[in-house]
């Protein structure tokens, strides 16, 4: 695959493919490569992508001649499908075959978040990046089945990334999206606060975090998500790094937040419990695992690494 060098690496992050957004609207292109012998097919179960666990865990693509094994051409080309890339010659397909398959003993449909931590478990990844790419995109196709502009029926188009409504006199086109999420480590000179959200077990904390609004910059959400959800308040915003979040289908954006004041004033409808961290005392519970009381969020997530790079700070 691609040998990207990654400056600022999370999950879901560094995906390997070059997009080949040039061939999408070439559908001589695509049928050529959809029945070509050296062409992979990511397949999915709701979004849950298809594994091979005979040897560690890797997703179990499959060629064209395995799929016209598995399924009739007919039904495996008339699912919901995207182009993803390419590596080389080899082009790679996503496709939402859900339950129609009988599996290999090795193969195993699995969550995607279990996936993304074992595989990152110990160094970085790029399968994520990938699997969450064909994740979001077949997201987006089984929720756009039908046009929002006049209710009648939409076709994939574009390798994809397009649905078109079929009703000529509308002829809306429709473009997968992404919602934008703020994710805020708000410090106040060795202190960072973090929250606990509704339904989390106890002792488990993690930045706070909300979506932008229309017509917010990054910065006005910050400022308002904290204010509403903690009673702090923001000065300076900082951009940090970002992370695709494909469940379903958002974009962290992570931000360092200087607060103004300090008192706590929580809505409960978000947040259970929040507190002000001592930098000392998290990097103690860093250093010594001893977690029985106080939980970090997980690899997988932004907000660790939010948590990470600020302990590395003196």
């Amino acid at each position: 695959m691609v040998n990207i060098k990654m400056m600022d690496k999370c999950i879901f992050s560094g995906f390997p493919l070059d997009p080949a957004d040039h061939f999408r609207g070439n559908q001589a292109w695509l049928d050529e490569k959809f029945d070509h012998e050296s062409s992979r097919f990511l397949l999915y179960d709701r979004g849950r992508p298809l594994m091979d666990v005979s040897d560690g865990l890797q997703p179990a693509a499959k060629s064209a001649g395995d799929m016209g094994q598995i399924i009739s051409k007919t039904n495996w080309r008339s699912m919901d499908w995207v182009f993803i890339g390419m590596d080389g010659e080899t082009a790679f397909f996503a496709v939402e075959i859900g339950r129609q398959m009988p599996l290999e003993t090795s193969e195993k449909f699995i969550d995607l978040r279990s996936v993304a931590l074992q595989i990152c478990a110990n160094d970085f990844s790029e399968i994520p990046a990938l699997l969450g790419r064909g994740k979001m995109l077949l997201d987006w196709q089984g929720r756009r089945n039908f046009c929002s502009c006049c209710g009648d029926k939409t076709t994939a188009a574009n390798g994809g990334y397009l649905r078109k409504c079929v009703n000529q006199a509308c002829a809306a086109e429709h473009f997968p999206r992404t919602d934008p999420v703020v994710i805020m480590f708000v410090v106040s000179g060795d202190d960072c606060l973090l929250g606990r959200g509704r339904g989390w077990p106890e002792g488990n904390f993690s930045a706070l975090a909300g979506f932008v609004e229309p017509g917010e910059t990054i910065e006005e959400a910050t400022r308002r998500e904290t204010r509403e959800e903690a009673g702090i308040k923001i000065g300076q915003v900082s951009y940090v790094k970002s992370q695709p979040w494909p469940f379903p289908s958002s974009l962290m954006i992570g931000v360092r937040a200087e607060a103004l004041s300090r008192e706590i004033t929580l809505d409960k409808n978000e947040l259970v419990e929040a507190k002000w961290f001592d930098k000392a005392y998290l990097r103690e519970i860093m250093e010594s695992g001893d977690t029985a009381n106080f939980k970090i969020p997980p690899k997988i997530a932004i907000a660790r690494q939010l948590l990470d790079e600020w302990l590395q700070e003196d």
